[in-house]
Parts: structure tokens; sequence; C-alpha cells
């Protein structure tokens, strides 16, 4: 007889496979810079904060549990322009705990462009200042390749890929051209002997990531992100600095700055966040929202009465 976990890791797989074919897709983009020392300046730095912003470190995110996110963003341009933002994602346990499958999108963004922002970024100057636009879809595996223990800290790797899911690229709010990245980390708790600081965690994590940049070439780009969490018993308070370098050095390699607070109520994980362009990424981002964990697995491996 076929069992619900068995049912339930085909129905994932099928799903894995059918979002695949969409991450090939080629860049909508026309442009053609033959000359490879000439910027194509396609970076984050001449787009919208959703286009291809720094990820999130991984470290510890790999979970046994369904999560659910939903956030409000909310950015402030270094030159005069607004956005405000709709972020949803989805953590699904692959198989095992040991390995998820993440699909996260701005589902919606509205923007005000200023007239310091049009003529900073690649932007027709007849292009309408508000608009709103569908964001990019990601999708990442991150697999725990090993647990941590008093002595040696978790390592998790993570495969992720942008597809050009965009509605227009003309405006320069999205790229509209496929990238992805590959990156490693290792986390570690450290306990503390303190009635209010209950433990330390440290993370860090490096490598790989790529965006087509035109019909001609890509952007190559190094990854590293460093981040300290704080466990209080009922808050967790964490600041992470995280960045890549890329090739053409013309708004592309951005570093920011992220304070995220969060608060956990039974299975609701409600959660504020700052973050500052340091470089190459001129915004200030202001965050509310959610998370629902869902222990699904355990749910399907629990014996039939």
């Amino acid at each position: 007889m076929i069992s619900a976990t068995h049912i339930y890791n085909n129905i994932i797989l099928a799903i894995a496979i059918a979002l695949f074919p969409a991450f090939s897709a080629h860049a909508q983009t026309t442009l053609h810079h033959t000359d490879r020392t000439e910027s194509t300046h396609i970076g984050p730095s001449y787009f919208g904060p959703n286009a291809f912003p720094v990820p999130d470190m991984l470290d510890d995110a790999v979970s046994r549990e369904l999560e659910i996110k939903v956030r409000g963003d909310w950015f402030r341009g270094d030159f005069g322009d607004h956005t405000g933002s709709l972020m949803a994602s989805i953590r699904v346990p692959l198989f095992t705990s040991r390995a998820n499958l993440v699909v996260w999108m701005p589902v919606i963004e509205g923007y005000h462009l200023s007239t310091r922002w049009m003529e900073h970024a690649p932007v027709d100057p007849s292009t309408p200042r508000r608009g709103s636009a569908v964001g990019t879809l990601f999708a990442s595996t991150d697999i725990l390749l090993m647990r941590e223990n008093h002595r040696r800290p978790a390592m998790a790797v993570r495969a992720g890929i942008k597809t050009a899911s965009e509605d227009d690229w003309t405006t320069a709010r999205y790229y509209d051209c496929p990238g992805y990245f590959f990156d490693m980390s290792f986390g570690k708790d450290f306990a503390l002997e303190n009635p209010t600081l209950k433990a330390l965690r440290i993370g860090i994590s490096g490598g790989f990531l790529c965006w087509q940049t035109d019909n001609a070439r890509q952007n190559d780009a190094t990854m590293y992100a460093l981040k300290a969490t704080a466990r209080f018993k009922h808050v967790n308070l964490t600041q992470d600095i995280r960045g890549y370098f890329g090739w053409e050095k013309d708004g592309d390699c951005p570093a920011v700055m992220k304070t995220t607070i969060e608060g956990r109520i039974k299975r609701f994980t409600p959660f504020a966040e700052y973050q500052k362009g340091l470089h190459d990424y001129p915004f200030q981002q202001f965050s509310i929202g959610l998370k629902a964990n869902f222990d699904i697995l355990s749910k399907q491996r629990r014996p039939k009465k």
C-alpha cells in the first residue's frame, strides 16, 4: 500500500520538475555589448530594489517544517525614489528534514521615480513616474550537509535560481533575464549561562552568483555573508552584512547591512527588519512580516491507528 509520505514526496518532486523548465528562460533584453570592457549597467545600483537583491544568508534556514512567510517592504531610495512591495515565500521540506525547496518573489510592487533616479538609471525620460510591476520568481534547493553539535558547526549548501518572469524591463525595475547562485554556509550556537541572553549564534557563508546582462555575456560575482544572532527567551535579534562582487565594477558590487528582530508565538513568528545599502545598493528598506511554521513531516510519519 502506498504511504502518505511516498505520495507527498512524489508531489514535491513533480513540482520541482515542473518549475525547472521555466528557469532556463532567456533574457528578453535586446542589448548587445560586444566590447567586454564596456559596462552593461545591468546591476543593482541601476535597477529597482527587488531586481536582484543580495540573497539572505542560508545559515540554519534548512528546516523540517513547512514555512510560509509574508512581508511588506518600503524602500527609500538615495535618489529620492520610493518603492513599496509585498513579498511572499514558501519553504517546503523535501523528503527529509535535511533538504528544502524554497520559492519566493515580490508579488506586486508599486513605485514612484524621482527626477534624480531617472537621470541615474537606464530609463527613457518618457517613462511614467508612477507604476506597478510583478516581480521576479526565485527558487532554491537548500541542503543540510552536517548537523551541528557541541564541537562542530552546521554546514549547508544552496543552489538558487532567478527566473526571467518579470512584467517589463523598460522601466528598469527588474533585469528580465535569468541568473543563478550557489553558496555554502556554516553556523553554530554558543550557549550562554545568562538568564536573559540564552545563546549567541555566529554564521558565515560564501559562494558564486551569476546573471545574464544581455544577449552577449553574463556577470559573475563572488558572494559573502556574516551574521550574528542573539537568542533571548522570547525574542531573537540578528545583525548581518552581505554582498557580492561583480566583475564589471560598475554598480554590480552591492553590500548591505540588515538588522532583524523577531518573536515566537506558538507556530507564528512576527518580525521587523531594517536594511541599509552600504555600496551599489542605493536603498534603505523597512519591513514588517509574519512567518508561520507547520511540522508536516512528523504528521506524515505518525502511525495509523
